[in-house]
Parts: structure tokens; sequence; C-alpha cells
């Protein structure tokens, strides 16, 4: 537990709607880049992701910040298990897995303060969660140049700690390579980190569900309307139901980018 910040009773309880005991059948996940927010944002943040009624949180964009605490004194005080990686209070960025109703193993090698891994475990066997915060593409040489590195080592990682069931999410900050998304503020590298995860097994749930609509889930009147944020994961994890974005914490403003919401029914062998 980490001891900064508040009360759950500040926020009210959830208890009713989760239980503590029951094993959950399906992975509720929301994945959102929360844009570092001030403490005031971060309550707003909080109040939001608490009334989603997810069990698994992936939060990208976060900092050692006042805000960035307050979430994570929030959310344990609600019943969730926080993940954080090695270093994330030295760490420019980091990324934040909060679980509830699941019991969780850490994973033992780390990439990077952007990603975290933690294995949850189920009746059935372990799903391994990664969550990423790619870097930003600043339309530079030199932001290229630092995306590639990342990216290729990210997959290399990704290759190593690969698990028959795994689910990856988070704002990976690439679009996918198609007539219809593509953006010459991408690089080829780029598109080839996403093709390069569907090369390890994974699987591009909003696109599985939705194979020729058009989303975004960050915009920009400059540079363009991009769908950044995704969910991957193996076959084997479960089926997926529901994979769509929500755009009400963009326009509501207590964060540049939409959340993606996506429920994966848990298949056990009876």
């Amino acid at each position: 537990m980490h001891d900064e910040g508040i009360q759950g009773s500040l926020f009210g309880s959830l208890d009713d709607e989760v239980s503590s005991t029951a094993e959950p059948d399906a992975l509720r996940v929301c994945a959102l880049n929360i844009n570092n927010p001030s403490r005031q944002r971060a309550q707003t943040n909080l109040n939001w992701l608490l009334g989603t009624g997810s069990n698994v949180l992936v939060l990208t964009e976060m900092k050692a910040s006042d805000g960035s605490r307050l979430i994570i004194s929030g959310l344990e005080a609600e019943g969730f298990d926080t993940h954080l990686p090695p270093g994330w209070t030295e760490s420019p960025y980091f990324t934040l897995i909060a679980t509830r109703g699941f019991q969780h193993l850490p994973v033992a090698d780390q990439f990077d303060a952007r990603a975290i891994a933690v294995d949850l475990l189920t009746a059935d066997e372990k799903i391994r969660l990664v969550g990423l915060y790619g870097p930003t593409n600043g339309m530079t040489t030199e932001s290229s140049d630092r995306r590639r590195v990342f990216q290729k080592g990210f997959l290399e990682y990704l290759h190593s700690a690969l698990q028959p069931k795994l689910v990856l999410a988070g704002d990976l900050n690439v679009i996918e390579p198609s007539p219809q998304s593509h953006l010459d503020s991408f690089q080829d590298h780029d598109y080839a980190f996403y093709t390069g995860l569907q090369e390890l097994g994974l699987t591009d749930l909003f696109r599985k569900l939705h194979p020729s609509a058009l989303a975004h889930s960050w915009l920009s009147d400059r540079y363009g309307s991009q769908r950044l944020d995704h969910i991957f994961a193996t076959t084997r994890t479960g089926t997926v139901i529901s994979c769509d974005y929500d755009h009400a914490p963009r326009t509501a403003q207590f964060t540049d980018h939409a959340a993606l919401l996506t429920t994966i029914a848990l298949e056990t062998n009876a």
C-alpha cells in the first residue's frame, strides 16, 4: 500500500458491486491516458474510473506527482491492488496497472517504467497483463530515433515475456497501418511496431470486433484524429465481449484521451 493521499470514504464504496471473494468471470479493462493530472483533475479522473465498474485499470502518462499519488491512494482505498514499475518515482513517466478481485504475482523481469507486467491467477491458469505507455511522436528525427529504439526493445522484451494468456493495453502512441488511418507523421517503424505485435500472436481487440470502423482516441486540429490507445490479447485469453472507446474523459476535459473499455470473458477448464 502507498500511504500518500486520501481515505476511501471520500469516494464512496463499490463493495456491493464487486465481491472480494467471488472468482471474477471476466476481465473488465479500462485503459486511459490520464495526462499527468493536477490534484483537482486527478480527483475527477478517480471518480470516473471507479464508476466504470472495471476490475483492471491500465493508466498511462503518470508521473510521481501529487495528482498521480492521489489516484494511487484512492484506488487502494477502494480495494484495488496497485502494480508499479521499478523506478517509477524517478522516471519522467510511468504506467500503472490496478486490479481488484484477483490474486496476483509480480513479474520479475520488467522492461522500463513506461511498462508494467503482472500475472493474475485464475481458476484455469495465469493471465499476464502488460501495460504500456509508448514514447510520444514528437514529429522530429530525434523523436523518431528514440521511438524506434524503444519499440524494438519492447518487442524483444514482450517476445521473452510472452505467455499463452496475455493482454497488452495502454497508450501505445502508434496507429494501425491501414489506408484509412495512415498519417505521414508516423514512420515505417511505428507501423512495424503494430504489426510486430500481431506477429507475436496478439490480436487488436477493437479491430476484431469492429473490422471497418473509423475510430480515434486522441485528436488534434493540426495532427488529425489518431487511434493511439489499444488493447491486444492472445486468442487463449478468453472471449472478447465488447471493446469500445468512451470519449467522456476527453470531452469533459479531465484528460485529452478517450478511454478504451473492454470486457473479456474468461474461459475455464470445467
